[in-house]
């Protein structure tokens, strides 16, 4: 690469906006009139979109972007000050293997590479010597020990870092996507970044050549100031023009995003109807049911609602769903086509913006660990919780299917205490000693971790009605809030402590609560596998409808296989010699899914590791950001809530702008 700066910029845990961080120092770090030297933006995240280009940019950028299509084949984009790019066919593995070949001939005085995690260390070891440096954007306080360790390893290599802890609100952001400086503190931090990571060259001597300049034509101030101030003048006219045309496309941007967000939304919130039985037992049509091109209506007519209460006419906005083929999409792209005029009155010029949203798991690191395990009570099994609360895992999932009814009913259940250990009832009970409102300590159910006190009073008569459909009954006639489960073992018994997290679903594992989509066939194979391996039997058939729709010829794209879609590296590992045999297949996907659900305790980061990897999902502790693994997880999820196997609620699912 020329001679220059290499920064290696990524986001560590659940931080975002590496992309808006390194953007802000790259525009601190570039001259106003810094030419096709100017600062070059490069994301290398899989995730990355195609780069868009801005009304405002400098000559410089431009010159830069023309380079960079010409010599290299990039996608690139002029923003204000700097260039965007991203490699066209994507980025992979190998990539950051071959980044100092594709960046040998630009003439960017700073390249800001915007990477994944994993390829950190990979994107600075491609810089040439006494180049590299590196900027982090992380959360304060969660990161700070992963960070003092690279540091460390950074100086040992006499690498400059940088972390960006602070804040980095909405304004900033879109300012420096846009190849401005972001503004304010902002501004301030990322000059001082810039000056660390990209110092400049030559500043002292460009200063001297401007006053040497200027004392040598002292006698020709007054004209060159007349002439000034008429520029001076021409140049308000001409801001205050292009200031109107950048605000109405900045509320143009604004009304696109919030019509995206509101599609994805109403996406998110009618996805478990497109897994509801499309009729009733008795024959009739279930009104609850969703087709997909209902959804897709639903979802488009809250973005065209969104976009005109935000002043846009919905004639001017057009949808598409990227992914509307798929049994259920969950992505969605608005644009929107205007004219802008200004002051100066005319025609306008034409100009469009463009938002992407999607519906997600979350994908951040699950919160500080609690308890996974019961002590100090009746009940000494594995614990789940909800709300925040523990519990005996089949009382989680009785509770998901009834919190679900009951939200269907206009009811939010609020559980107020779950499972208690005998030294929190001893200090329920010091703090009121009376029997007729608290147990005393080591006669409470609560130690055995079956019972939920549960609110609000609006509540109470809905739970009356309908508790014991979801085997929860009213333990005392004088506590219309504490209800118990009876659908398991008996409260503190040897067979409770049992209760495996594997079959949070509500049913045992291999038992009869296979989803109707089971074709005959594979059900009892399904049911054996599910028993031998201690996992949920409805779960293994959702992954298989979602993976194969149940064809054990499937063949996909990457050469995954059979019925499970294993690869041939994974089938060999679990034994598979036939990945087209369905029993045998099968088998291995329950002894695969029970390794996985214990390695990480939990369904979805279990869901998410069978189809992006382990590794993907150890490295975050989360469901990894990438869109086929997000809807994989969320489609058997939709699978799950439809078949009445719920195991995360709806509620959980996540939705955000990506474009």
């Amino acid at each position: 690469m020329s001679p220059g700066r290499l920064i290696a910029c990524t986001a560590l845990g659940d931080a975002r906006g590496a992309d808006a961080v390194a953007a802000a120092v790259a525009v601190c770090a570039t001259p106003v009139a810094a030419g096709p030297e100017s600062a070059l933006v490069l994301d290398l995240r899989r995730s990355a979109g195609a780069p868009r280009g801005a009304l405002l940019a400098s000559t410089g950028a431009r010159e830069l972007e023309a380079v960079i299509r010409e010599r290299t084949g990039m996608q690139a984009a002029a923003r204000g000050r700097i260039c965007f790019a991203r490699v066209a066919a994507g980025t992979g593995a190998d990539l950051p293997g071959s980044l100092g070949d594709l960046l040998e001939p630009l003439p960017a005085r700073v390249v800001a590479c915007v990477c994944d995690p994993v390829d950190f260390r990979s994107v600075l070891a491609v810089a040439p010597a006494a180049t590299p440096a590196a900027l982090l954007r992380a959360v304060p306080g969660a990161d700070r020990s992963l960070i003092a360790l690279l540091a460390a390893e950074l100086q040992a290599e006499r690498i400059p870092l940088k972390a960006w802890t602070a804040p980095f609100g909405l304004i900033p952001t879109r300012r420096s996507l846009a190849g401005l400086e972001p503004g304010g503190a902002s501004s301030r931090r990322a000059t001082r970044f810039a000056s660390a990571l990209a110092p400049t060259r030559g500043r002292s001597a460009d200063l001297g050549f401007v006053r040497g300049t200027l004392a040598s034509e002292r006698a020709q101030a007054l004209p060159a100031l007349l002439g000034v101030a008429v520029l001076v003048v021409a140049l308000a006219l001409i801001l205050i023009a292009i200031g109107s045309a950048a605000t109405a496309k900045g509320r143009l941007q604004r009304s696109a995003d919030l019509a995206a967000l509101s599609a994805a939304r109403s996406m998110r919130d009618d996805l478990p109807r497109l897994f509801l039985p499309a009729r009733r037992p008795n024959g009739e049509p279930n009104p609850a049911h969703l087709d997909r091109d209902a959804y897709l209506a639903r979802a488009e007519a809250e973005a065209r609602t969104a976009a005109e209460r935000n002043g846009t006419a919905p004639q001017l906005v057009a949808l598409g769903f990227p992914d509307a083929e798929s049994m259920a999409p969950l992505r969605v792209r608005v644009r929107v086509k205007a004219r802008i005029t200004t002051a100066s009155g005319g025609d306008g010029a034409a100009t469009s913006v463009a938002a992407e949203a999607e519906v997600t798991p979350p994908t951040a690191p699950a919160p500080p660990s609690q308890p996974t395990v019961a002590t100090g009570g009746g009940y000494g099994g594995s614990l789940a919780y909800r709300q925040g609360k523990p519990m005996r895992p089949d009382v989680a999932a009785a509770f998901d299917r009834m919190a679900a009814a009951a939200r269907g009913d206009g009811i939010s259940l609020v559980i107020n205490s779950a499972f208690r250990s005998d030294a929190e009832q001893q200090a329920l009970w010091d703090a009121n000693p009376d029997p007729t409102w608290v147990a005393p300590p080591g006669t409470s159910l609560h130690r055995c971790g079956t019972e939920l006190d549960l609110g609000p009073p609006e509540a109470y008569g809905w739970l009356s009605d309908n508790g014991s459909r979801f085997d929860f009954v009213q333990r005392y006639a004088w506590e219309a809030w504490h209800y118990g489960f009876v659908g398991g073992p008996p409260p503190c018994s040897a067979e409770g402590d049992h209760v495996s997290a594997a079959t949070a679903d509500g049913k045992a594992a291999g038992g009869q609560g296979l989803p109707s989509f089971v074709p005959g066939k594979y059900r009892q194979a399904l049911l054996d596998s599910a028993a031998r391996n201690d996992v949920s039997a409805a779960l293994l058939a959702a992954q298989l409808m979602a993976e194969s729709n149940f064809n054990p010829n499937a063949v996909s794209a990457v050469g995954a296989q059979g019925i499970a879609q294993f690869m041939p590296a994974t089938a060999d590992a679990y034994g598979l010699d036939d990945p087209f045999d369905p029993i045998a297949s099968i088998d291995a996907q329950a002894r695969m899914m029970g390794e996985l659900i214990k390695q990480f305790g939990s369904v979805e980061l279990a869901l998410a590791a069978y189809n992006a990897g382990p590794g993907a999902v150890a490295a975050c502790s989360c469901v990894p950001p990438y869109p086929e693994t997000q809807a994989y997880v969320v489609r058997i999820m939709g699978l799950l809530d439809g078949a009445g196997e719920l195991t995360v609620p709806a509620g959980t699912l996540e939705v955000r702008l990506v474009g």
